[in-house]
């Protein structure tokens, strides 16, 4: 989107919540720092800019950020959802996000999304504001609330965005990153949260991740430019593991001579998560050949027989845009 548009969305946008008395906020399922910061920045937005408005932010951290104060709100009545306005953050497809029975029964009056993916989406949306050019939706939503309302910009709200824009940047290190990235988070910086504070905590590590990071330094494997490791759901278990401590594919990334980097995470029904990072190579196509997809150089699938492994690695190295 260009700037004119994203102008059109904001002014649509800001009807739509004035249109609305409930508004029920959605994240991602196996949420991550940008669609949860997204989604409690927002709800902390809209509350101070319409306190009389009841927002509920569905879903859970699932133990992640454990050290910031996430809030988050039981399912409203369907008396209630068929008056409200449903939004979606850093999610295109009902299948990809939390509560999404909600939306696949029709049960919300509106729904928008908000979403730095590049993929189409299954839902019928009344409006939609998406653009891969953003380094994360917390930017996108950053970059809206300094168009529509600068001067709302406060600590809390500050903080939820730079922790939704620090971590899907890969700390300002992807490609997306850009001169519009740095500005807005010199903006959310002048509110003065503690920003030192947030680093320290997301850059604390457990024993148990200790533990992970030597398995994979043990078990990774490689083919021609592809380096790639398999982790079982029993090896998960023995590390005592949870969830979302697995999604480290940041561990083998940008090794000299390997231009793509792959996690196989297995989960308790032997289905396998598929992480699909690259520094060079448009590696979204791959993954959307397994029921996935996401940005060019960092993606998503999923398969469900580990002999696809080698299948997903020998096609990696073939790619060659």
């Amino acid at each position: 989107m260009k700037n004119n548009s994203m102008k059109t969305f904001a002014k649509q946008f800001l009807q739509e919540i004035k249109n609305h008395q409930y508004i029920v906020i959605f994240h991602h399922q196996r949420p991550d720092g940008d669609c949860l910061g997204s989604q409690q920045a927002l709800k902390l937005w809209i509350k101070k800019m319409f306190p009389n408005k009841t927002i509920y932010a569905v879903g859970s951290n699932e133990n992640l950020f454990p050290f910031l104060n996430w809030k988050f709100n039981k399912i409203p009545s369907n008396k209630i959802l068929s008056k409200a306005l449903g939004i979606v953050v850093d999610a295109n497809y009902a299948n990809r996000i939390i509560c999404n029975e909600l939306i696949l029964e029709n049960k919300l009056k509106t729904l928008i999304r908000i979403d730095h993916h590049p993929e189409k989406d299954d839902i019928n949306y009344k409006l939609r504001f998406v653009d891969p050019t953003y380094s994360a939706s917390a930017e996108q939503i950053a970059d809206l609330i300094k168009l529509i309302a600068p001067s709302s910009l406060d600590k809390k709200i500050s903080q939820f965005l730079y922790l939704g824009i620090y971590t899907d940047s890969g700390r300002f290190f992807y490609d997306t990153t850009t001169a519009r990235t740095h500005a807005l988070v010199s903006w959310l910086l002048e509110s003065n949260f503690k920003v030192f504070d947030l680093h320290k905590n997301l850059s604390l590590r457990t024993i148990s991740e200790l533990e992970f990071n030597k398995y994979v330094l043990s078990n990774y494997k490689t083919h021609k430019n592809v380096i790639y490791c398999f982790i079982s759901y029993h090896d998960i278990k023995k590390l005592k593991l949870k969830d979302n401590n697995t999604n480290r594919v940041d561990f083998l990334a940008n090794i000299e001579g390997y231009d793509i980097w792959i996690f196989f995470i297995q989960n308790v029904d032997k289905s396998i998560r598929v992480r699909l990072r690259s520094n060079k190579f448009n590696i979204a196509q791959l993954a959307h050949q397994y029921n996935g997809g996401g940005h060019k150089k960092a993606s998503g699938a999923i398969i469900y027989d580990e002999k696809e492994i080698l299948e997903i690695v020998k096609k990696a190295a073939l790619i060659r845009d």
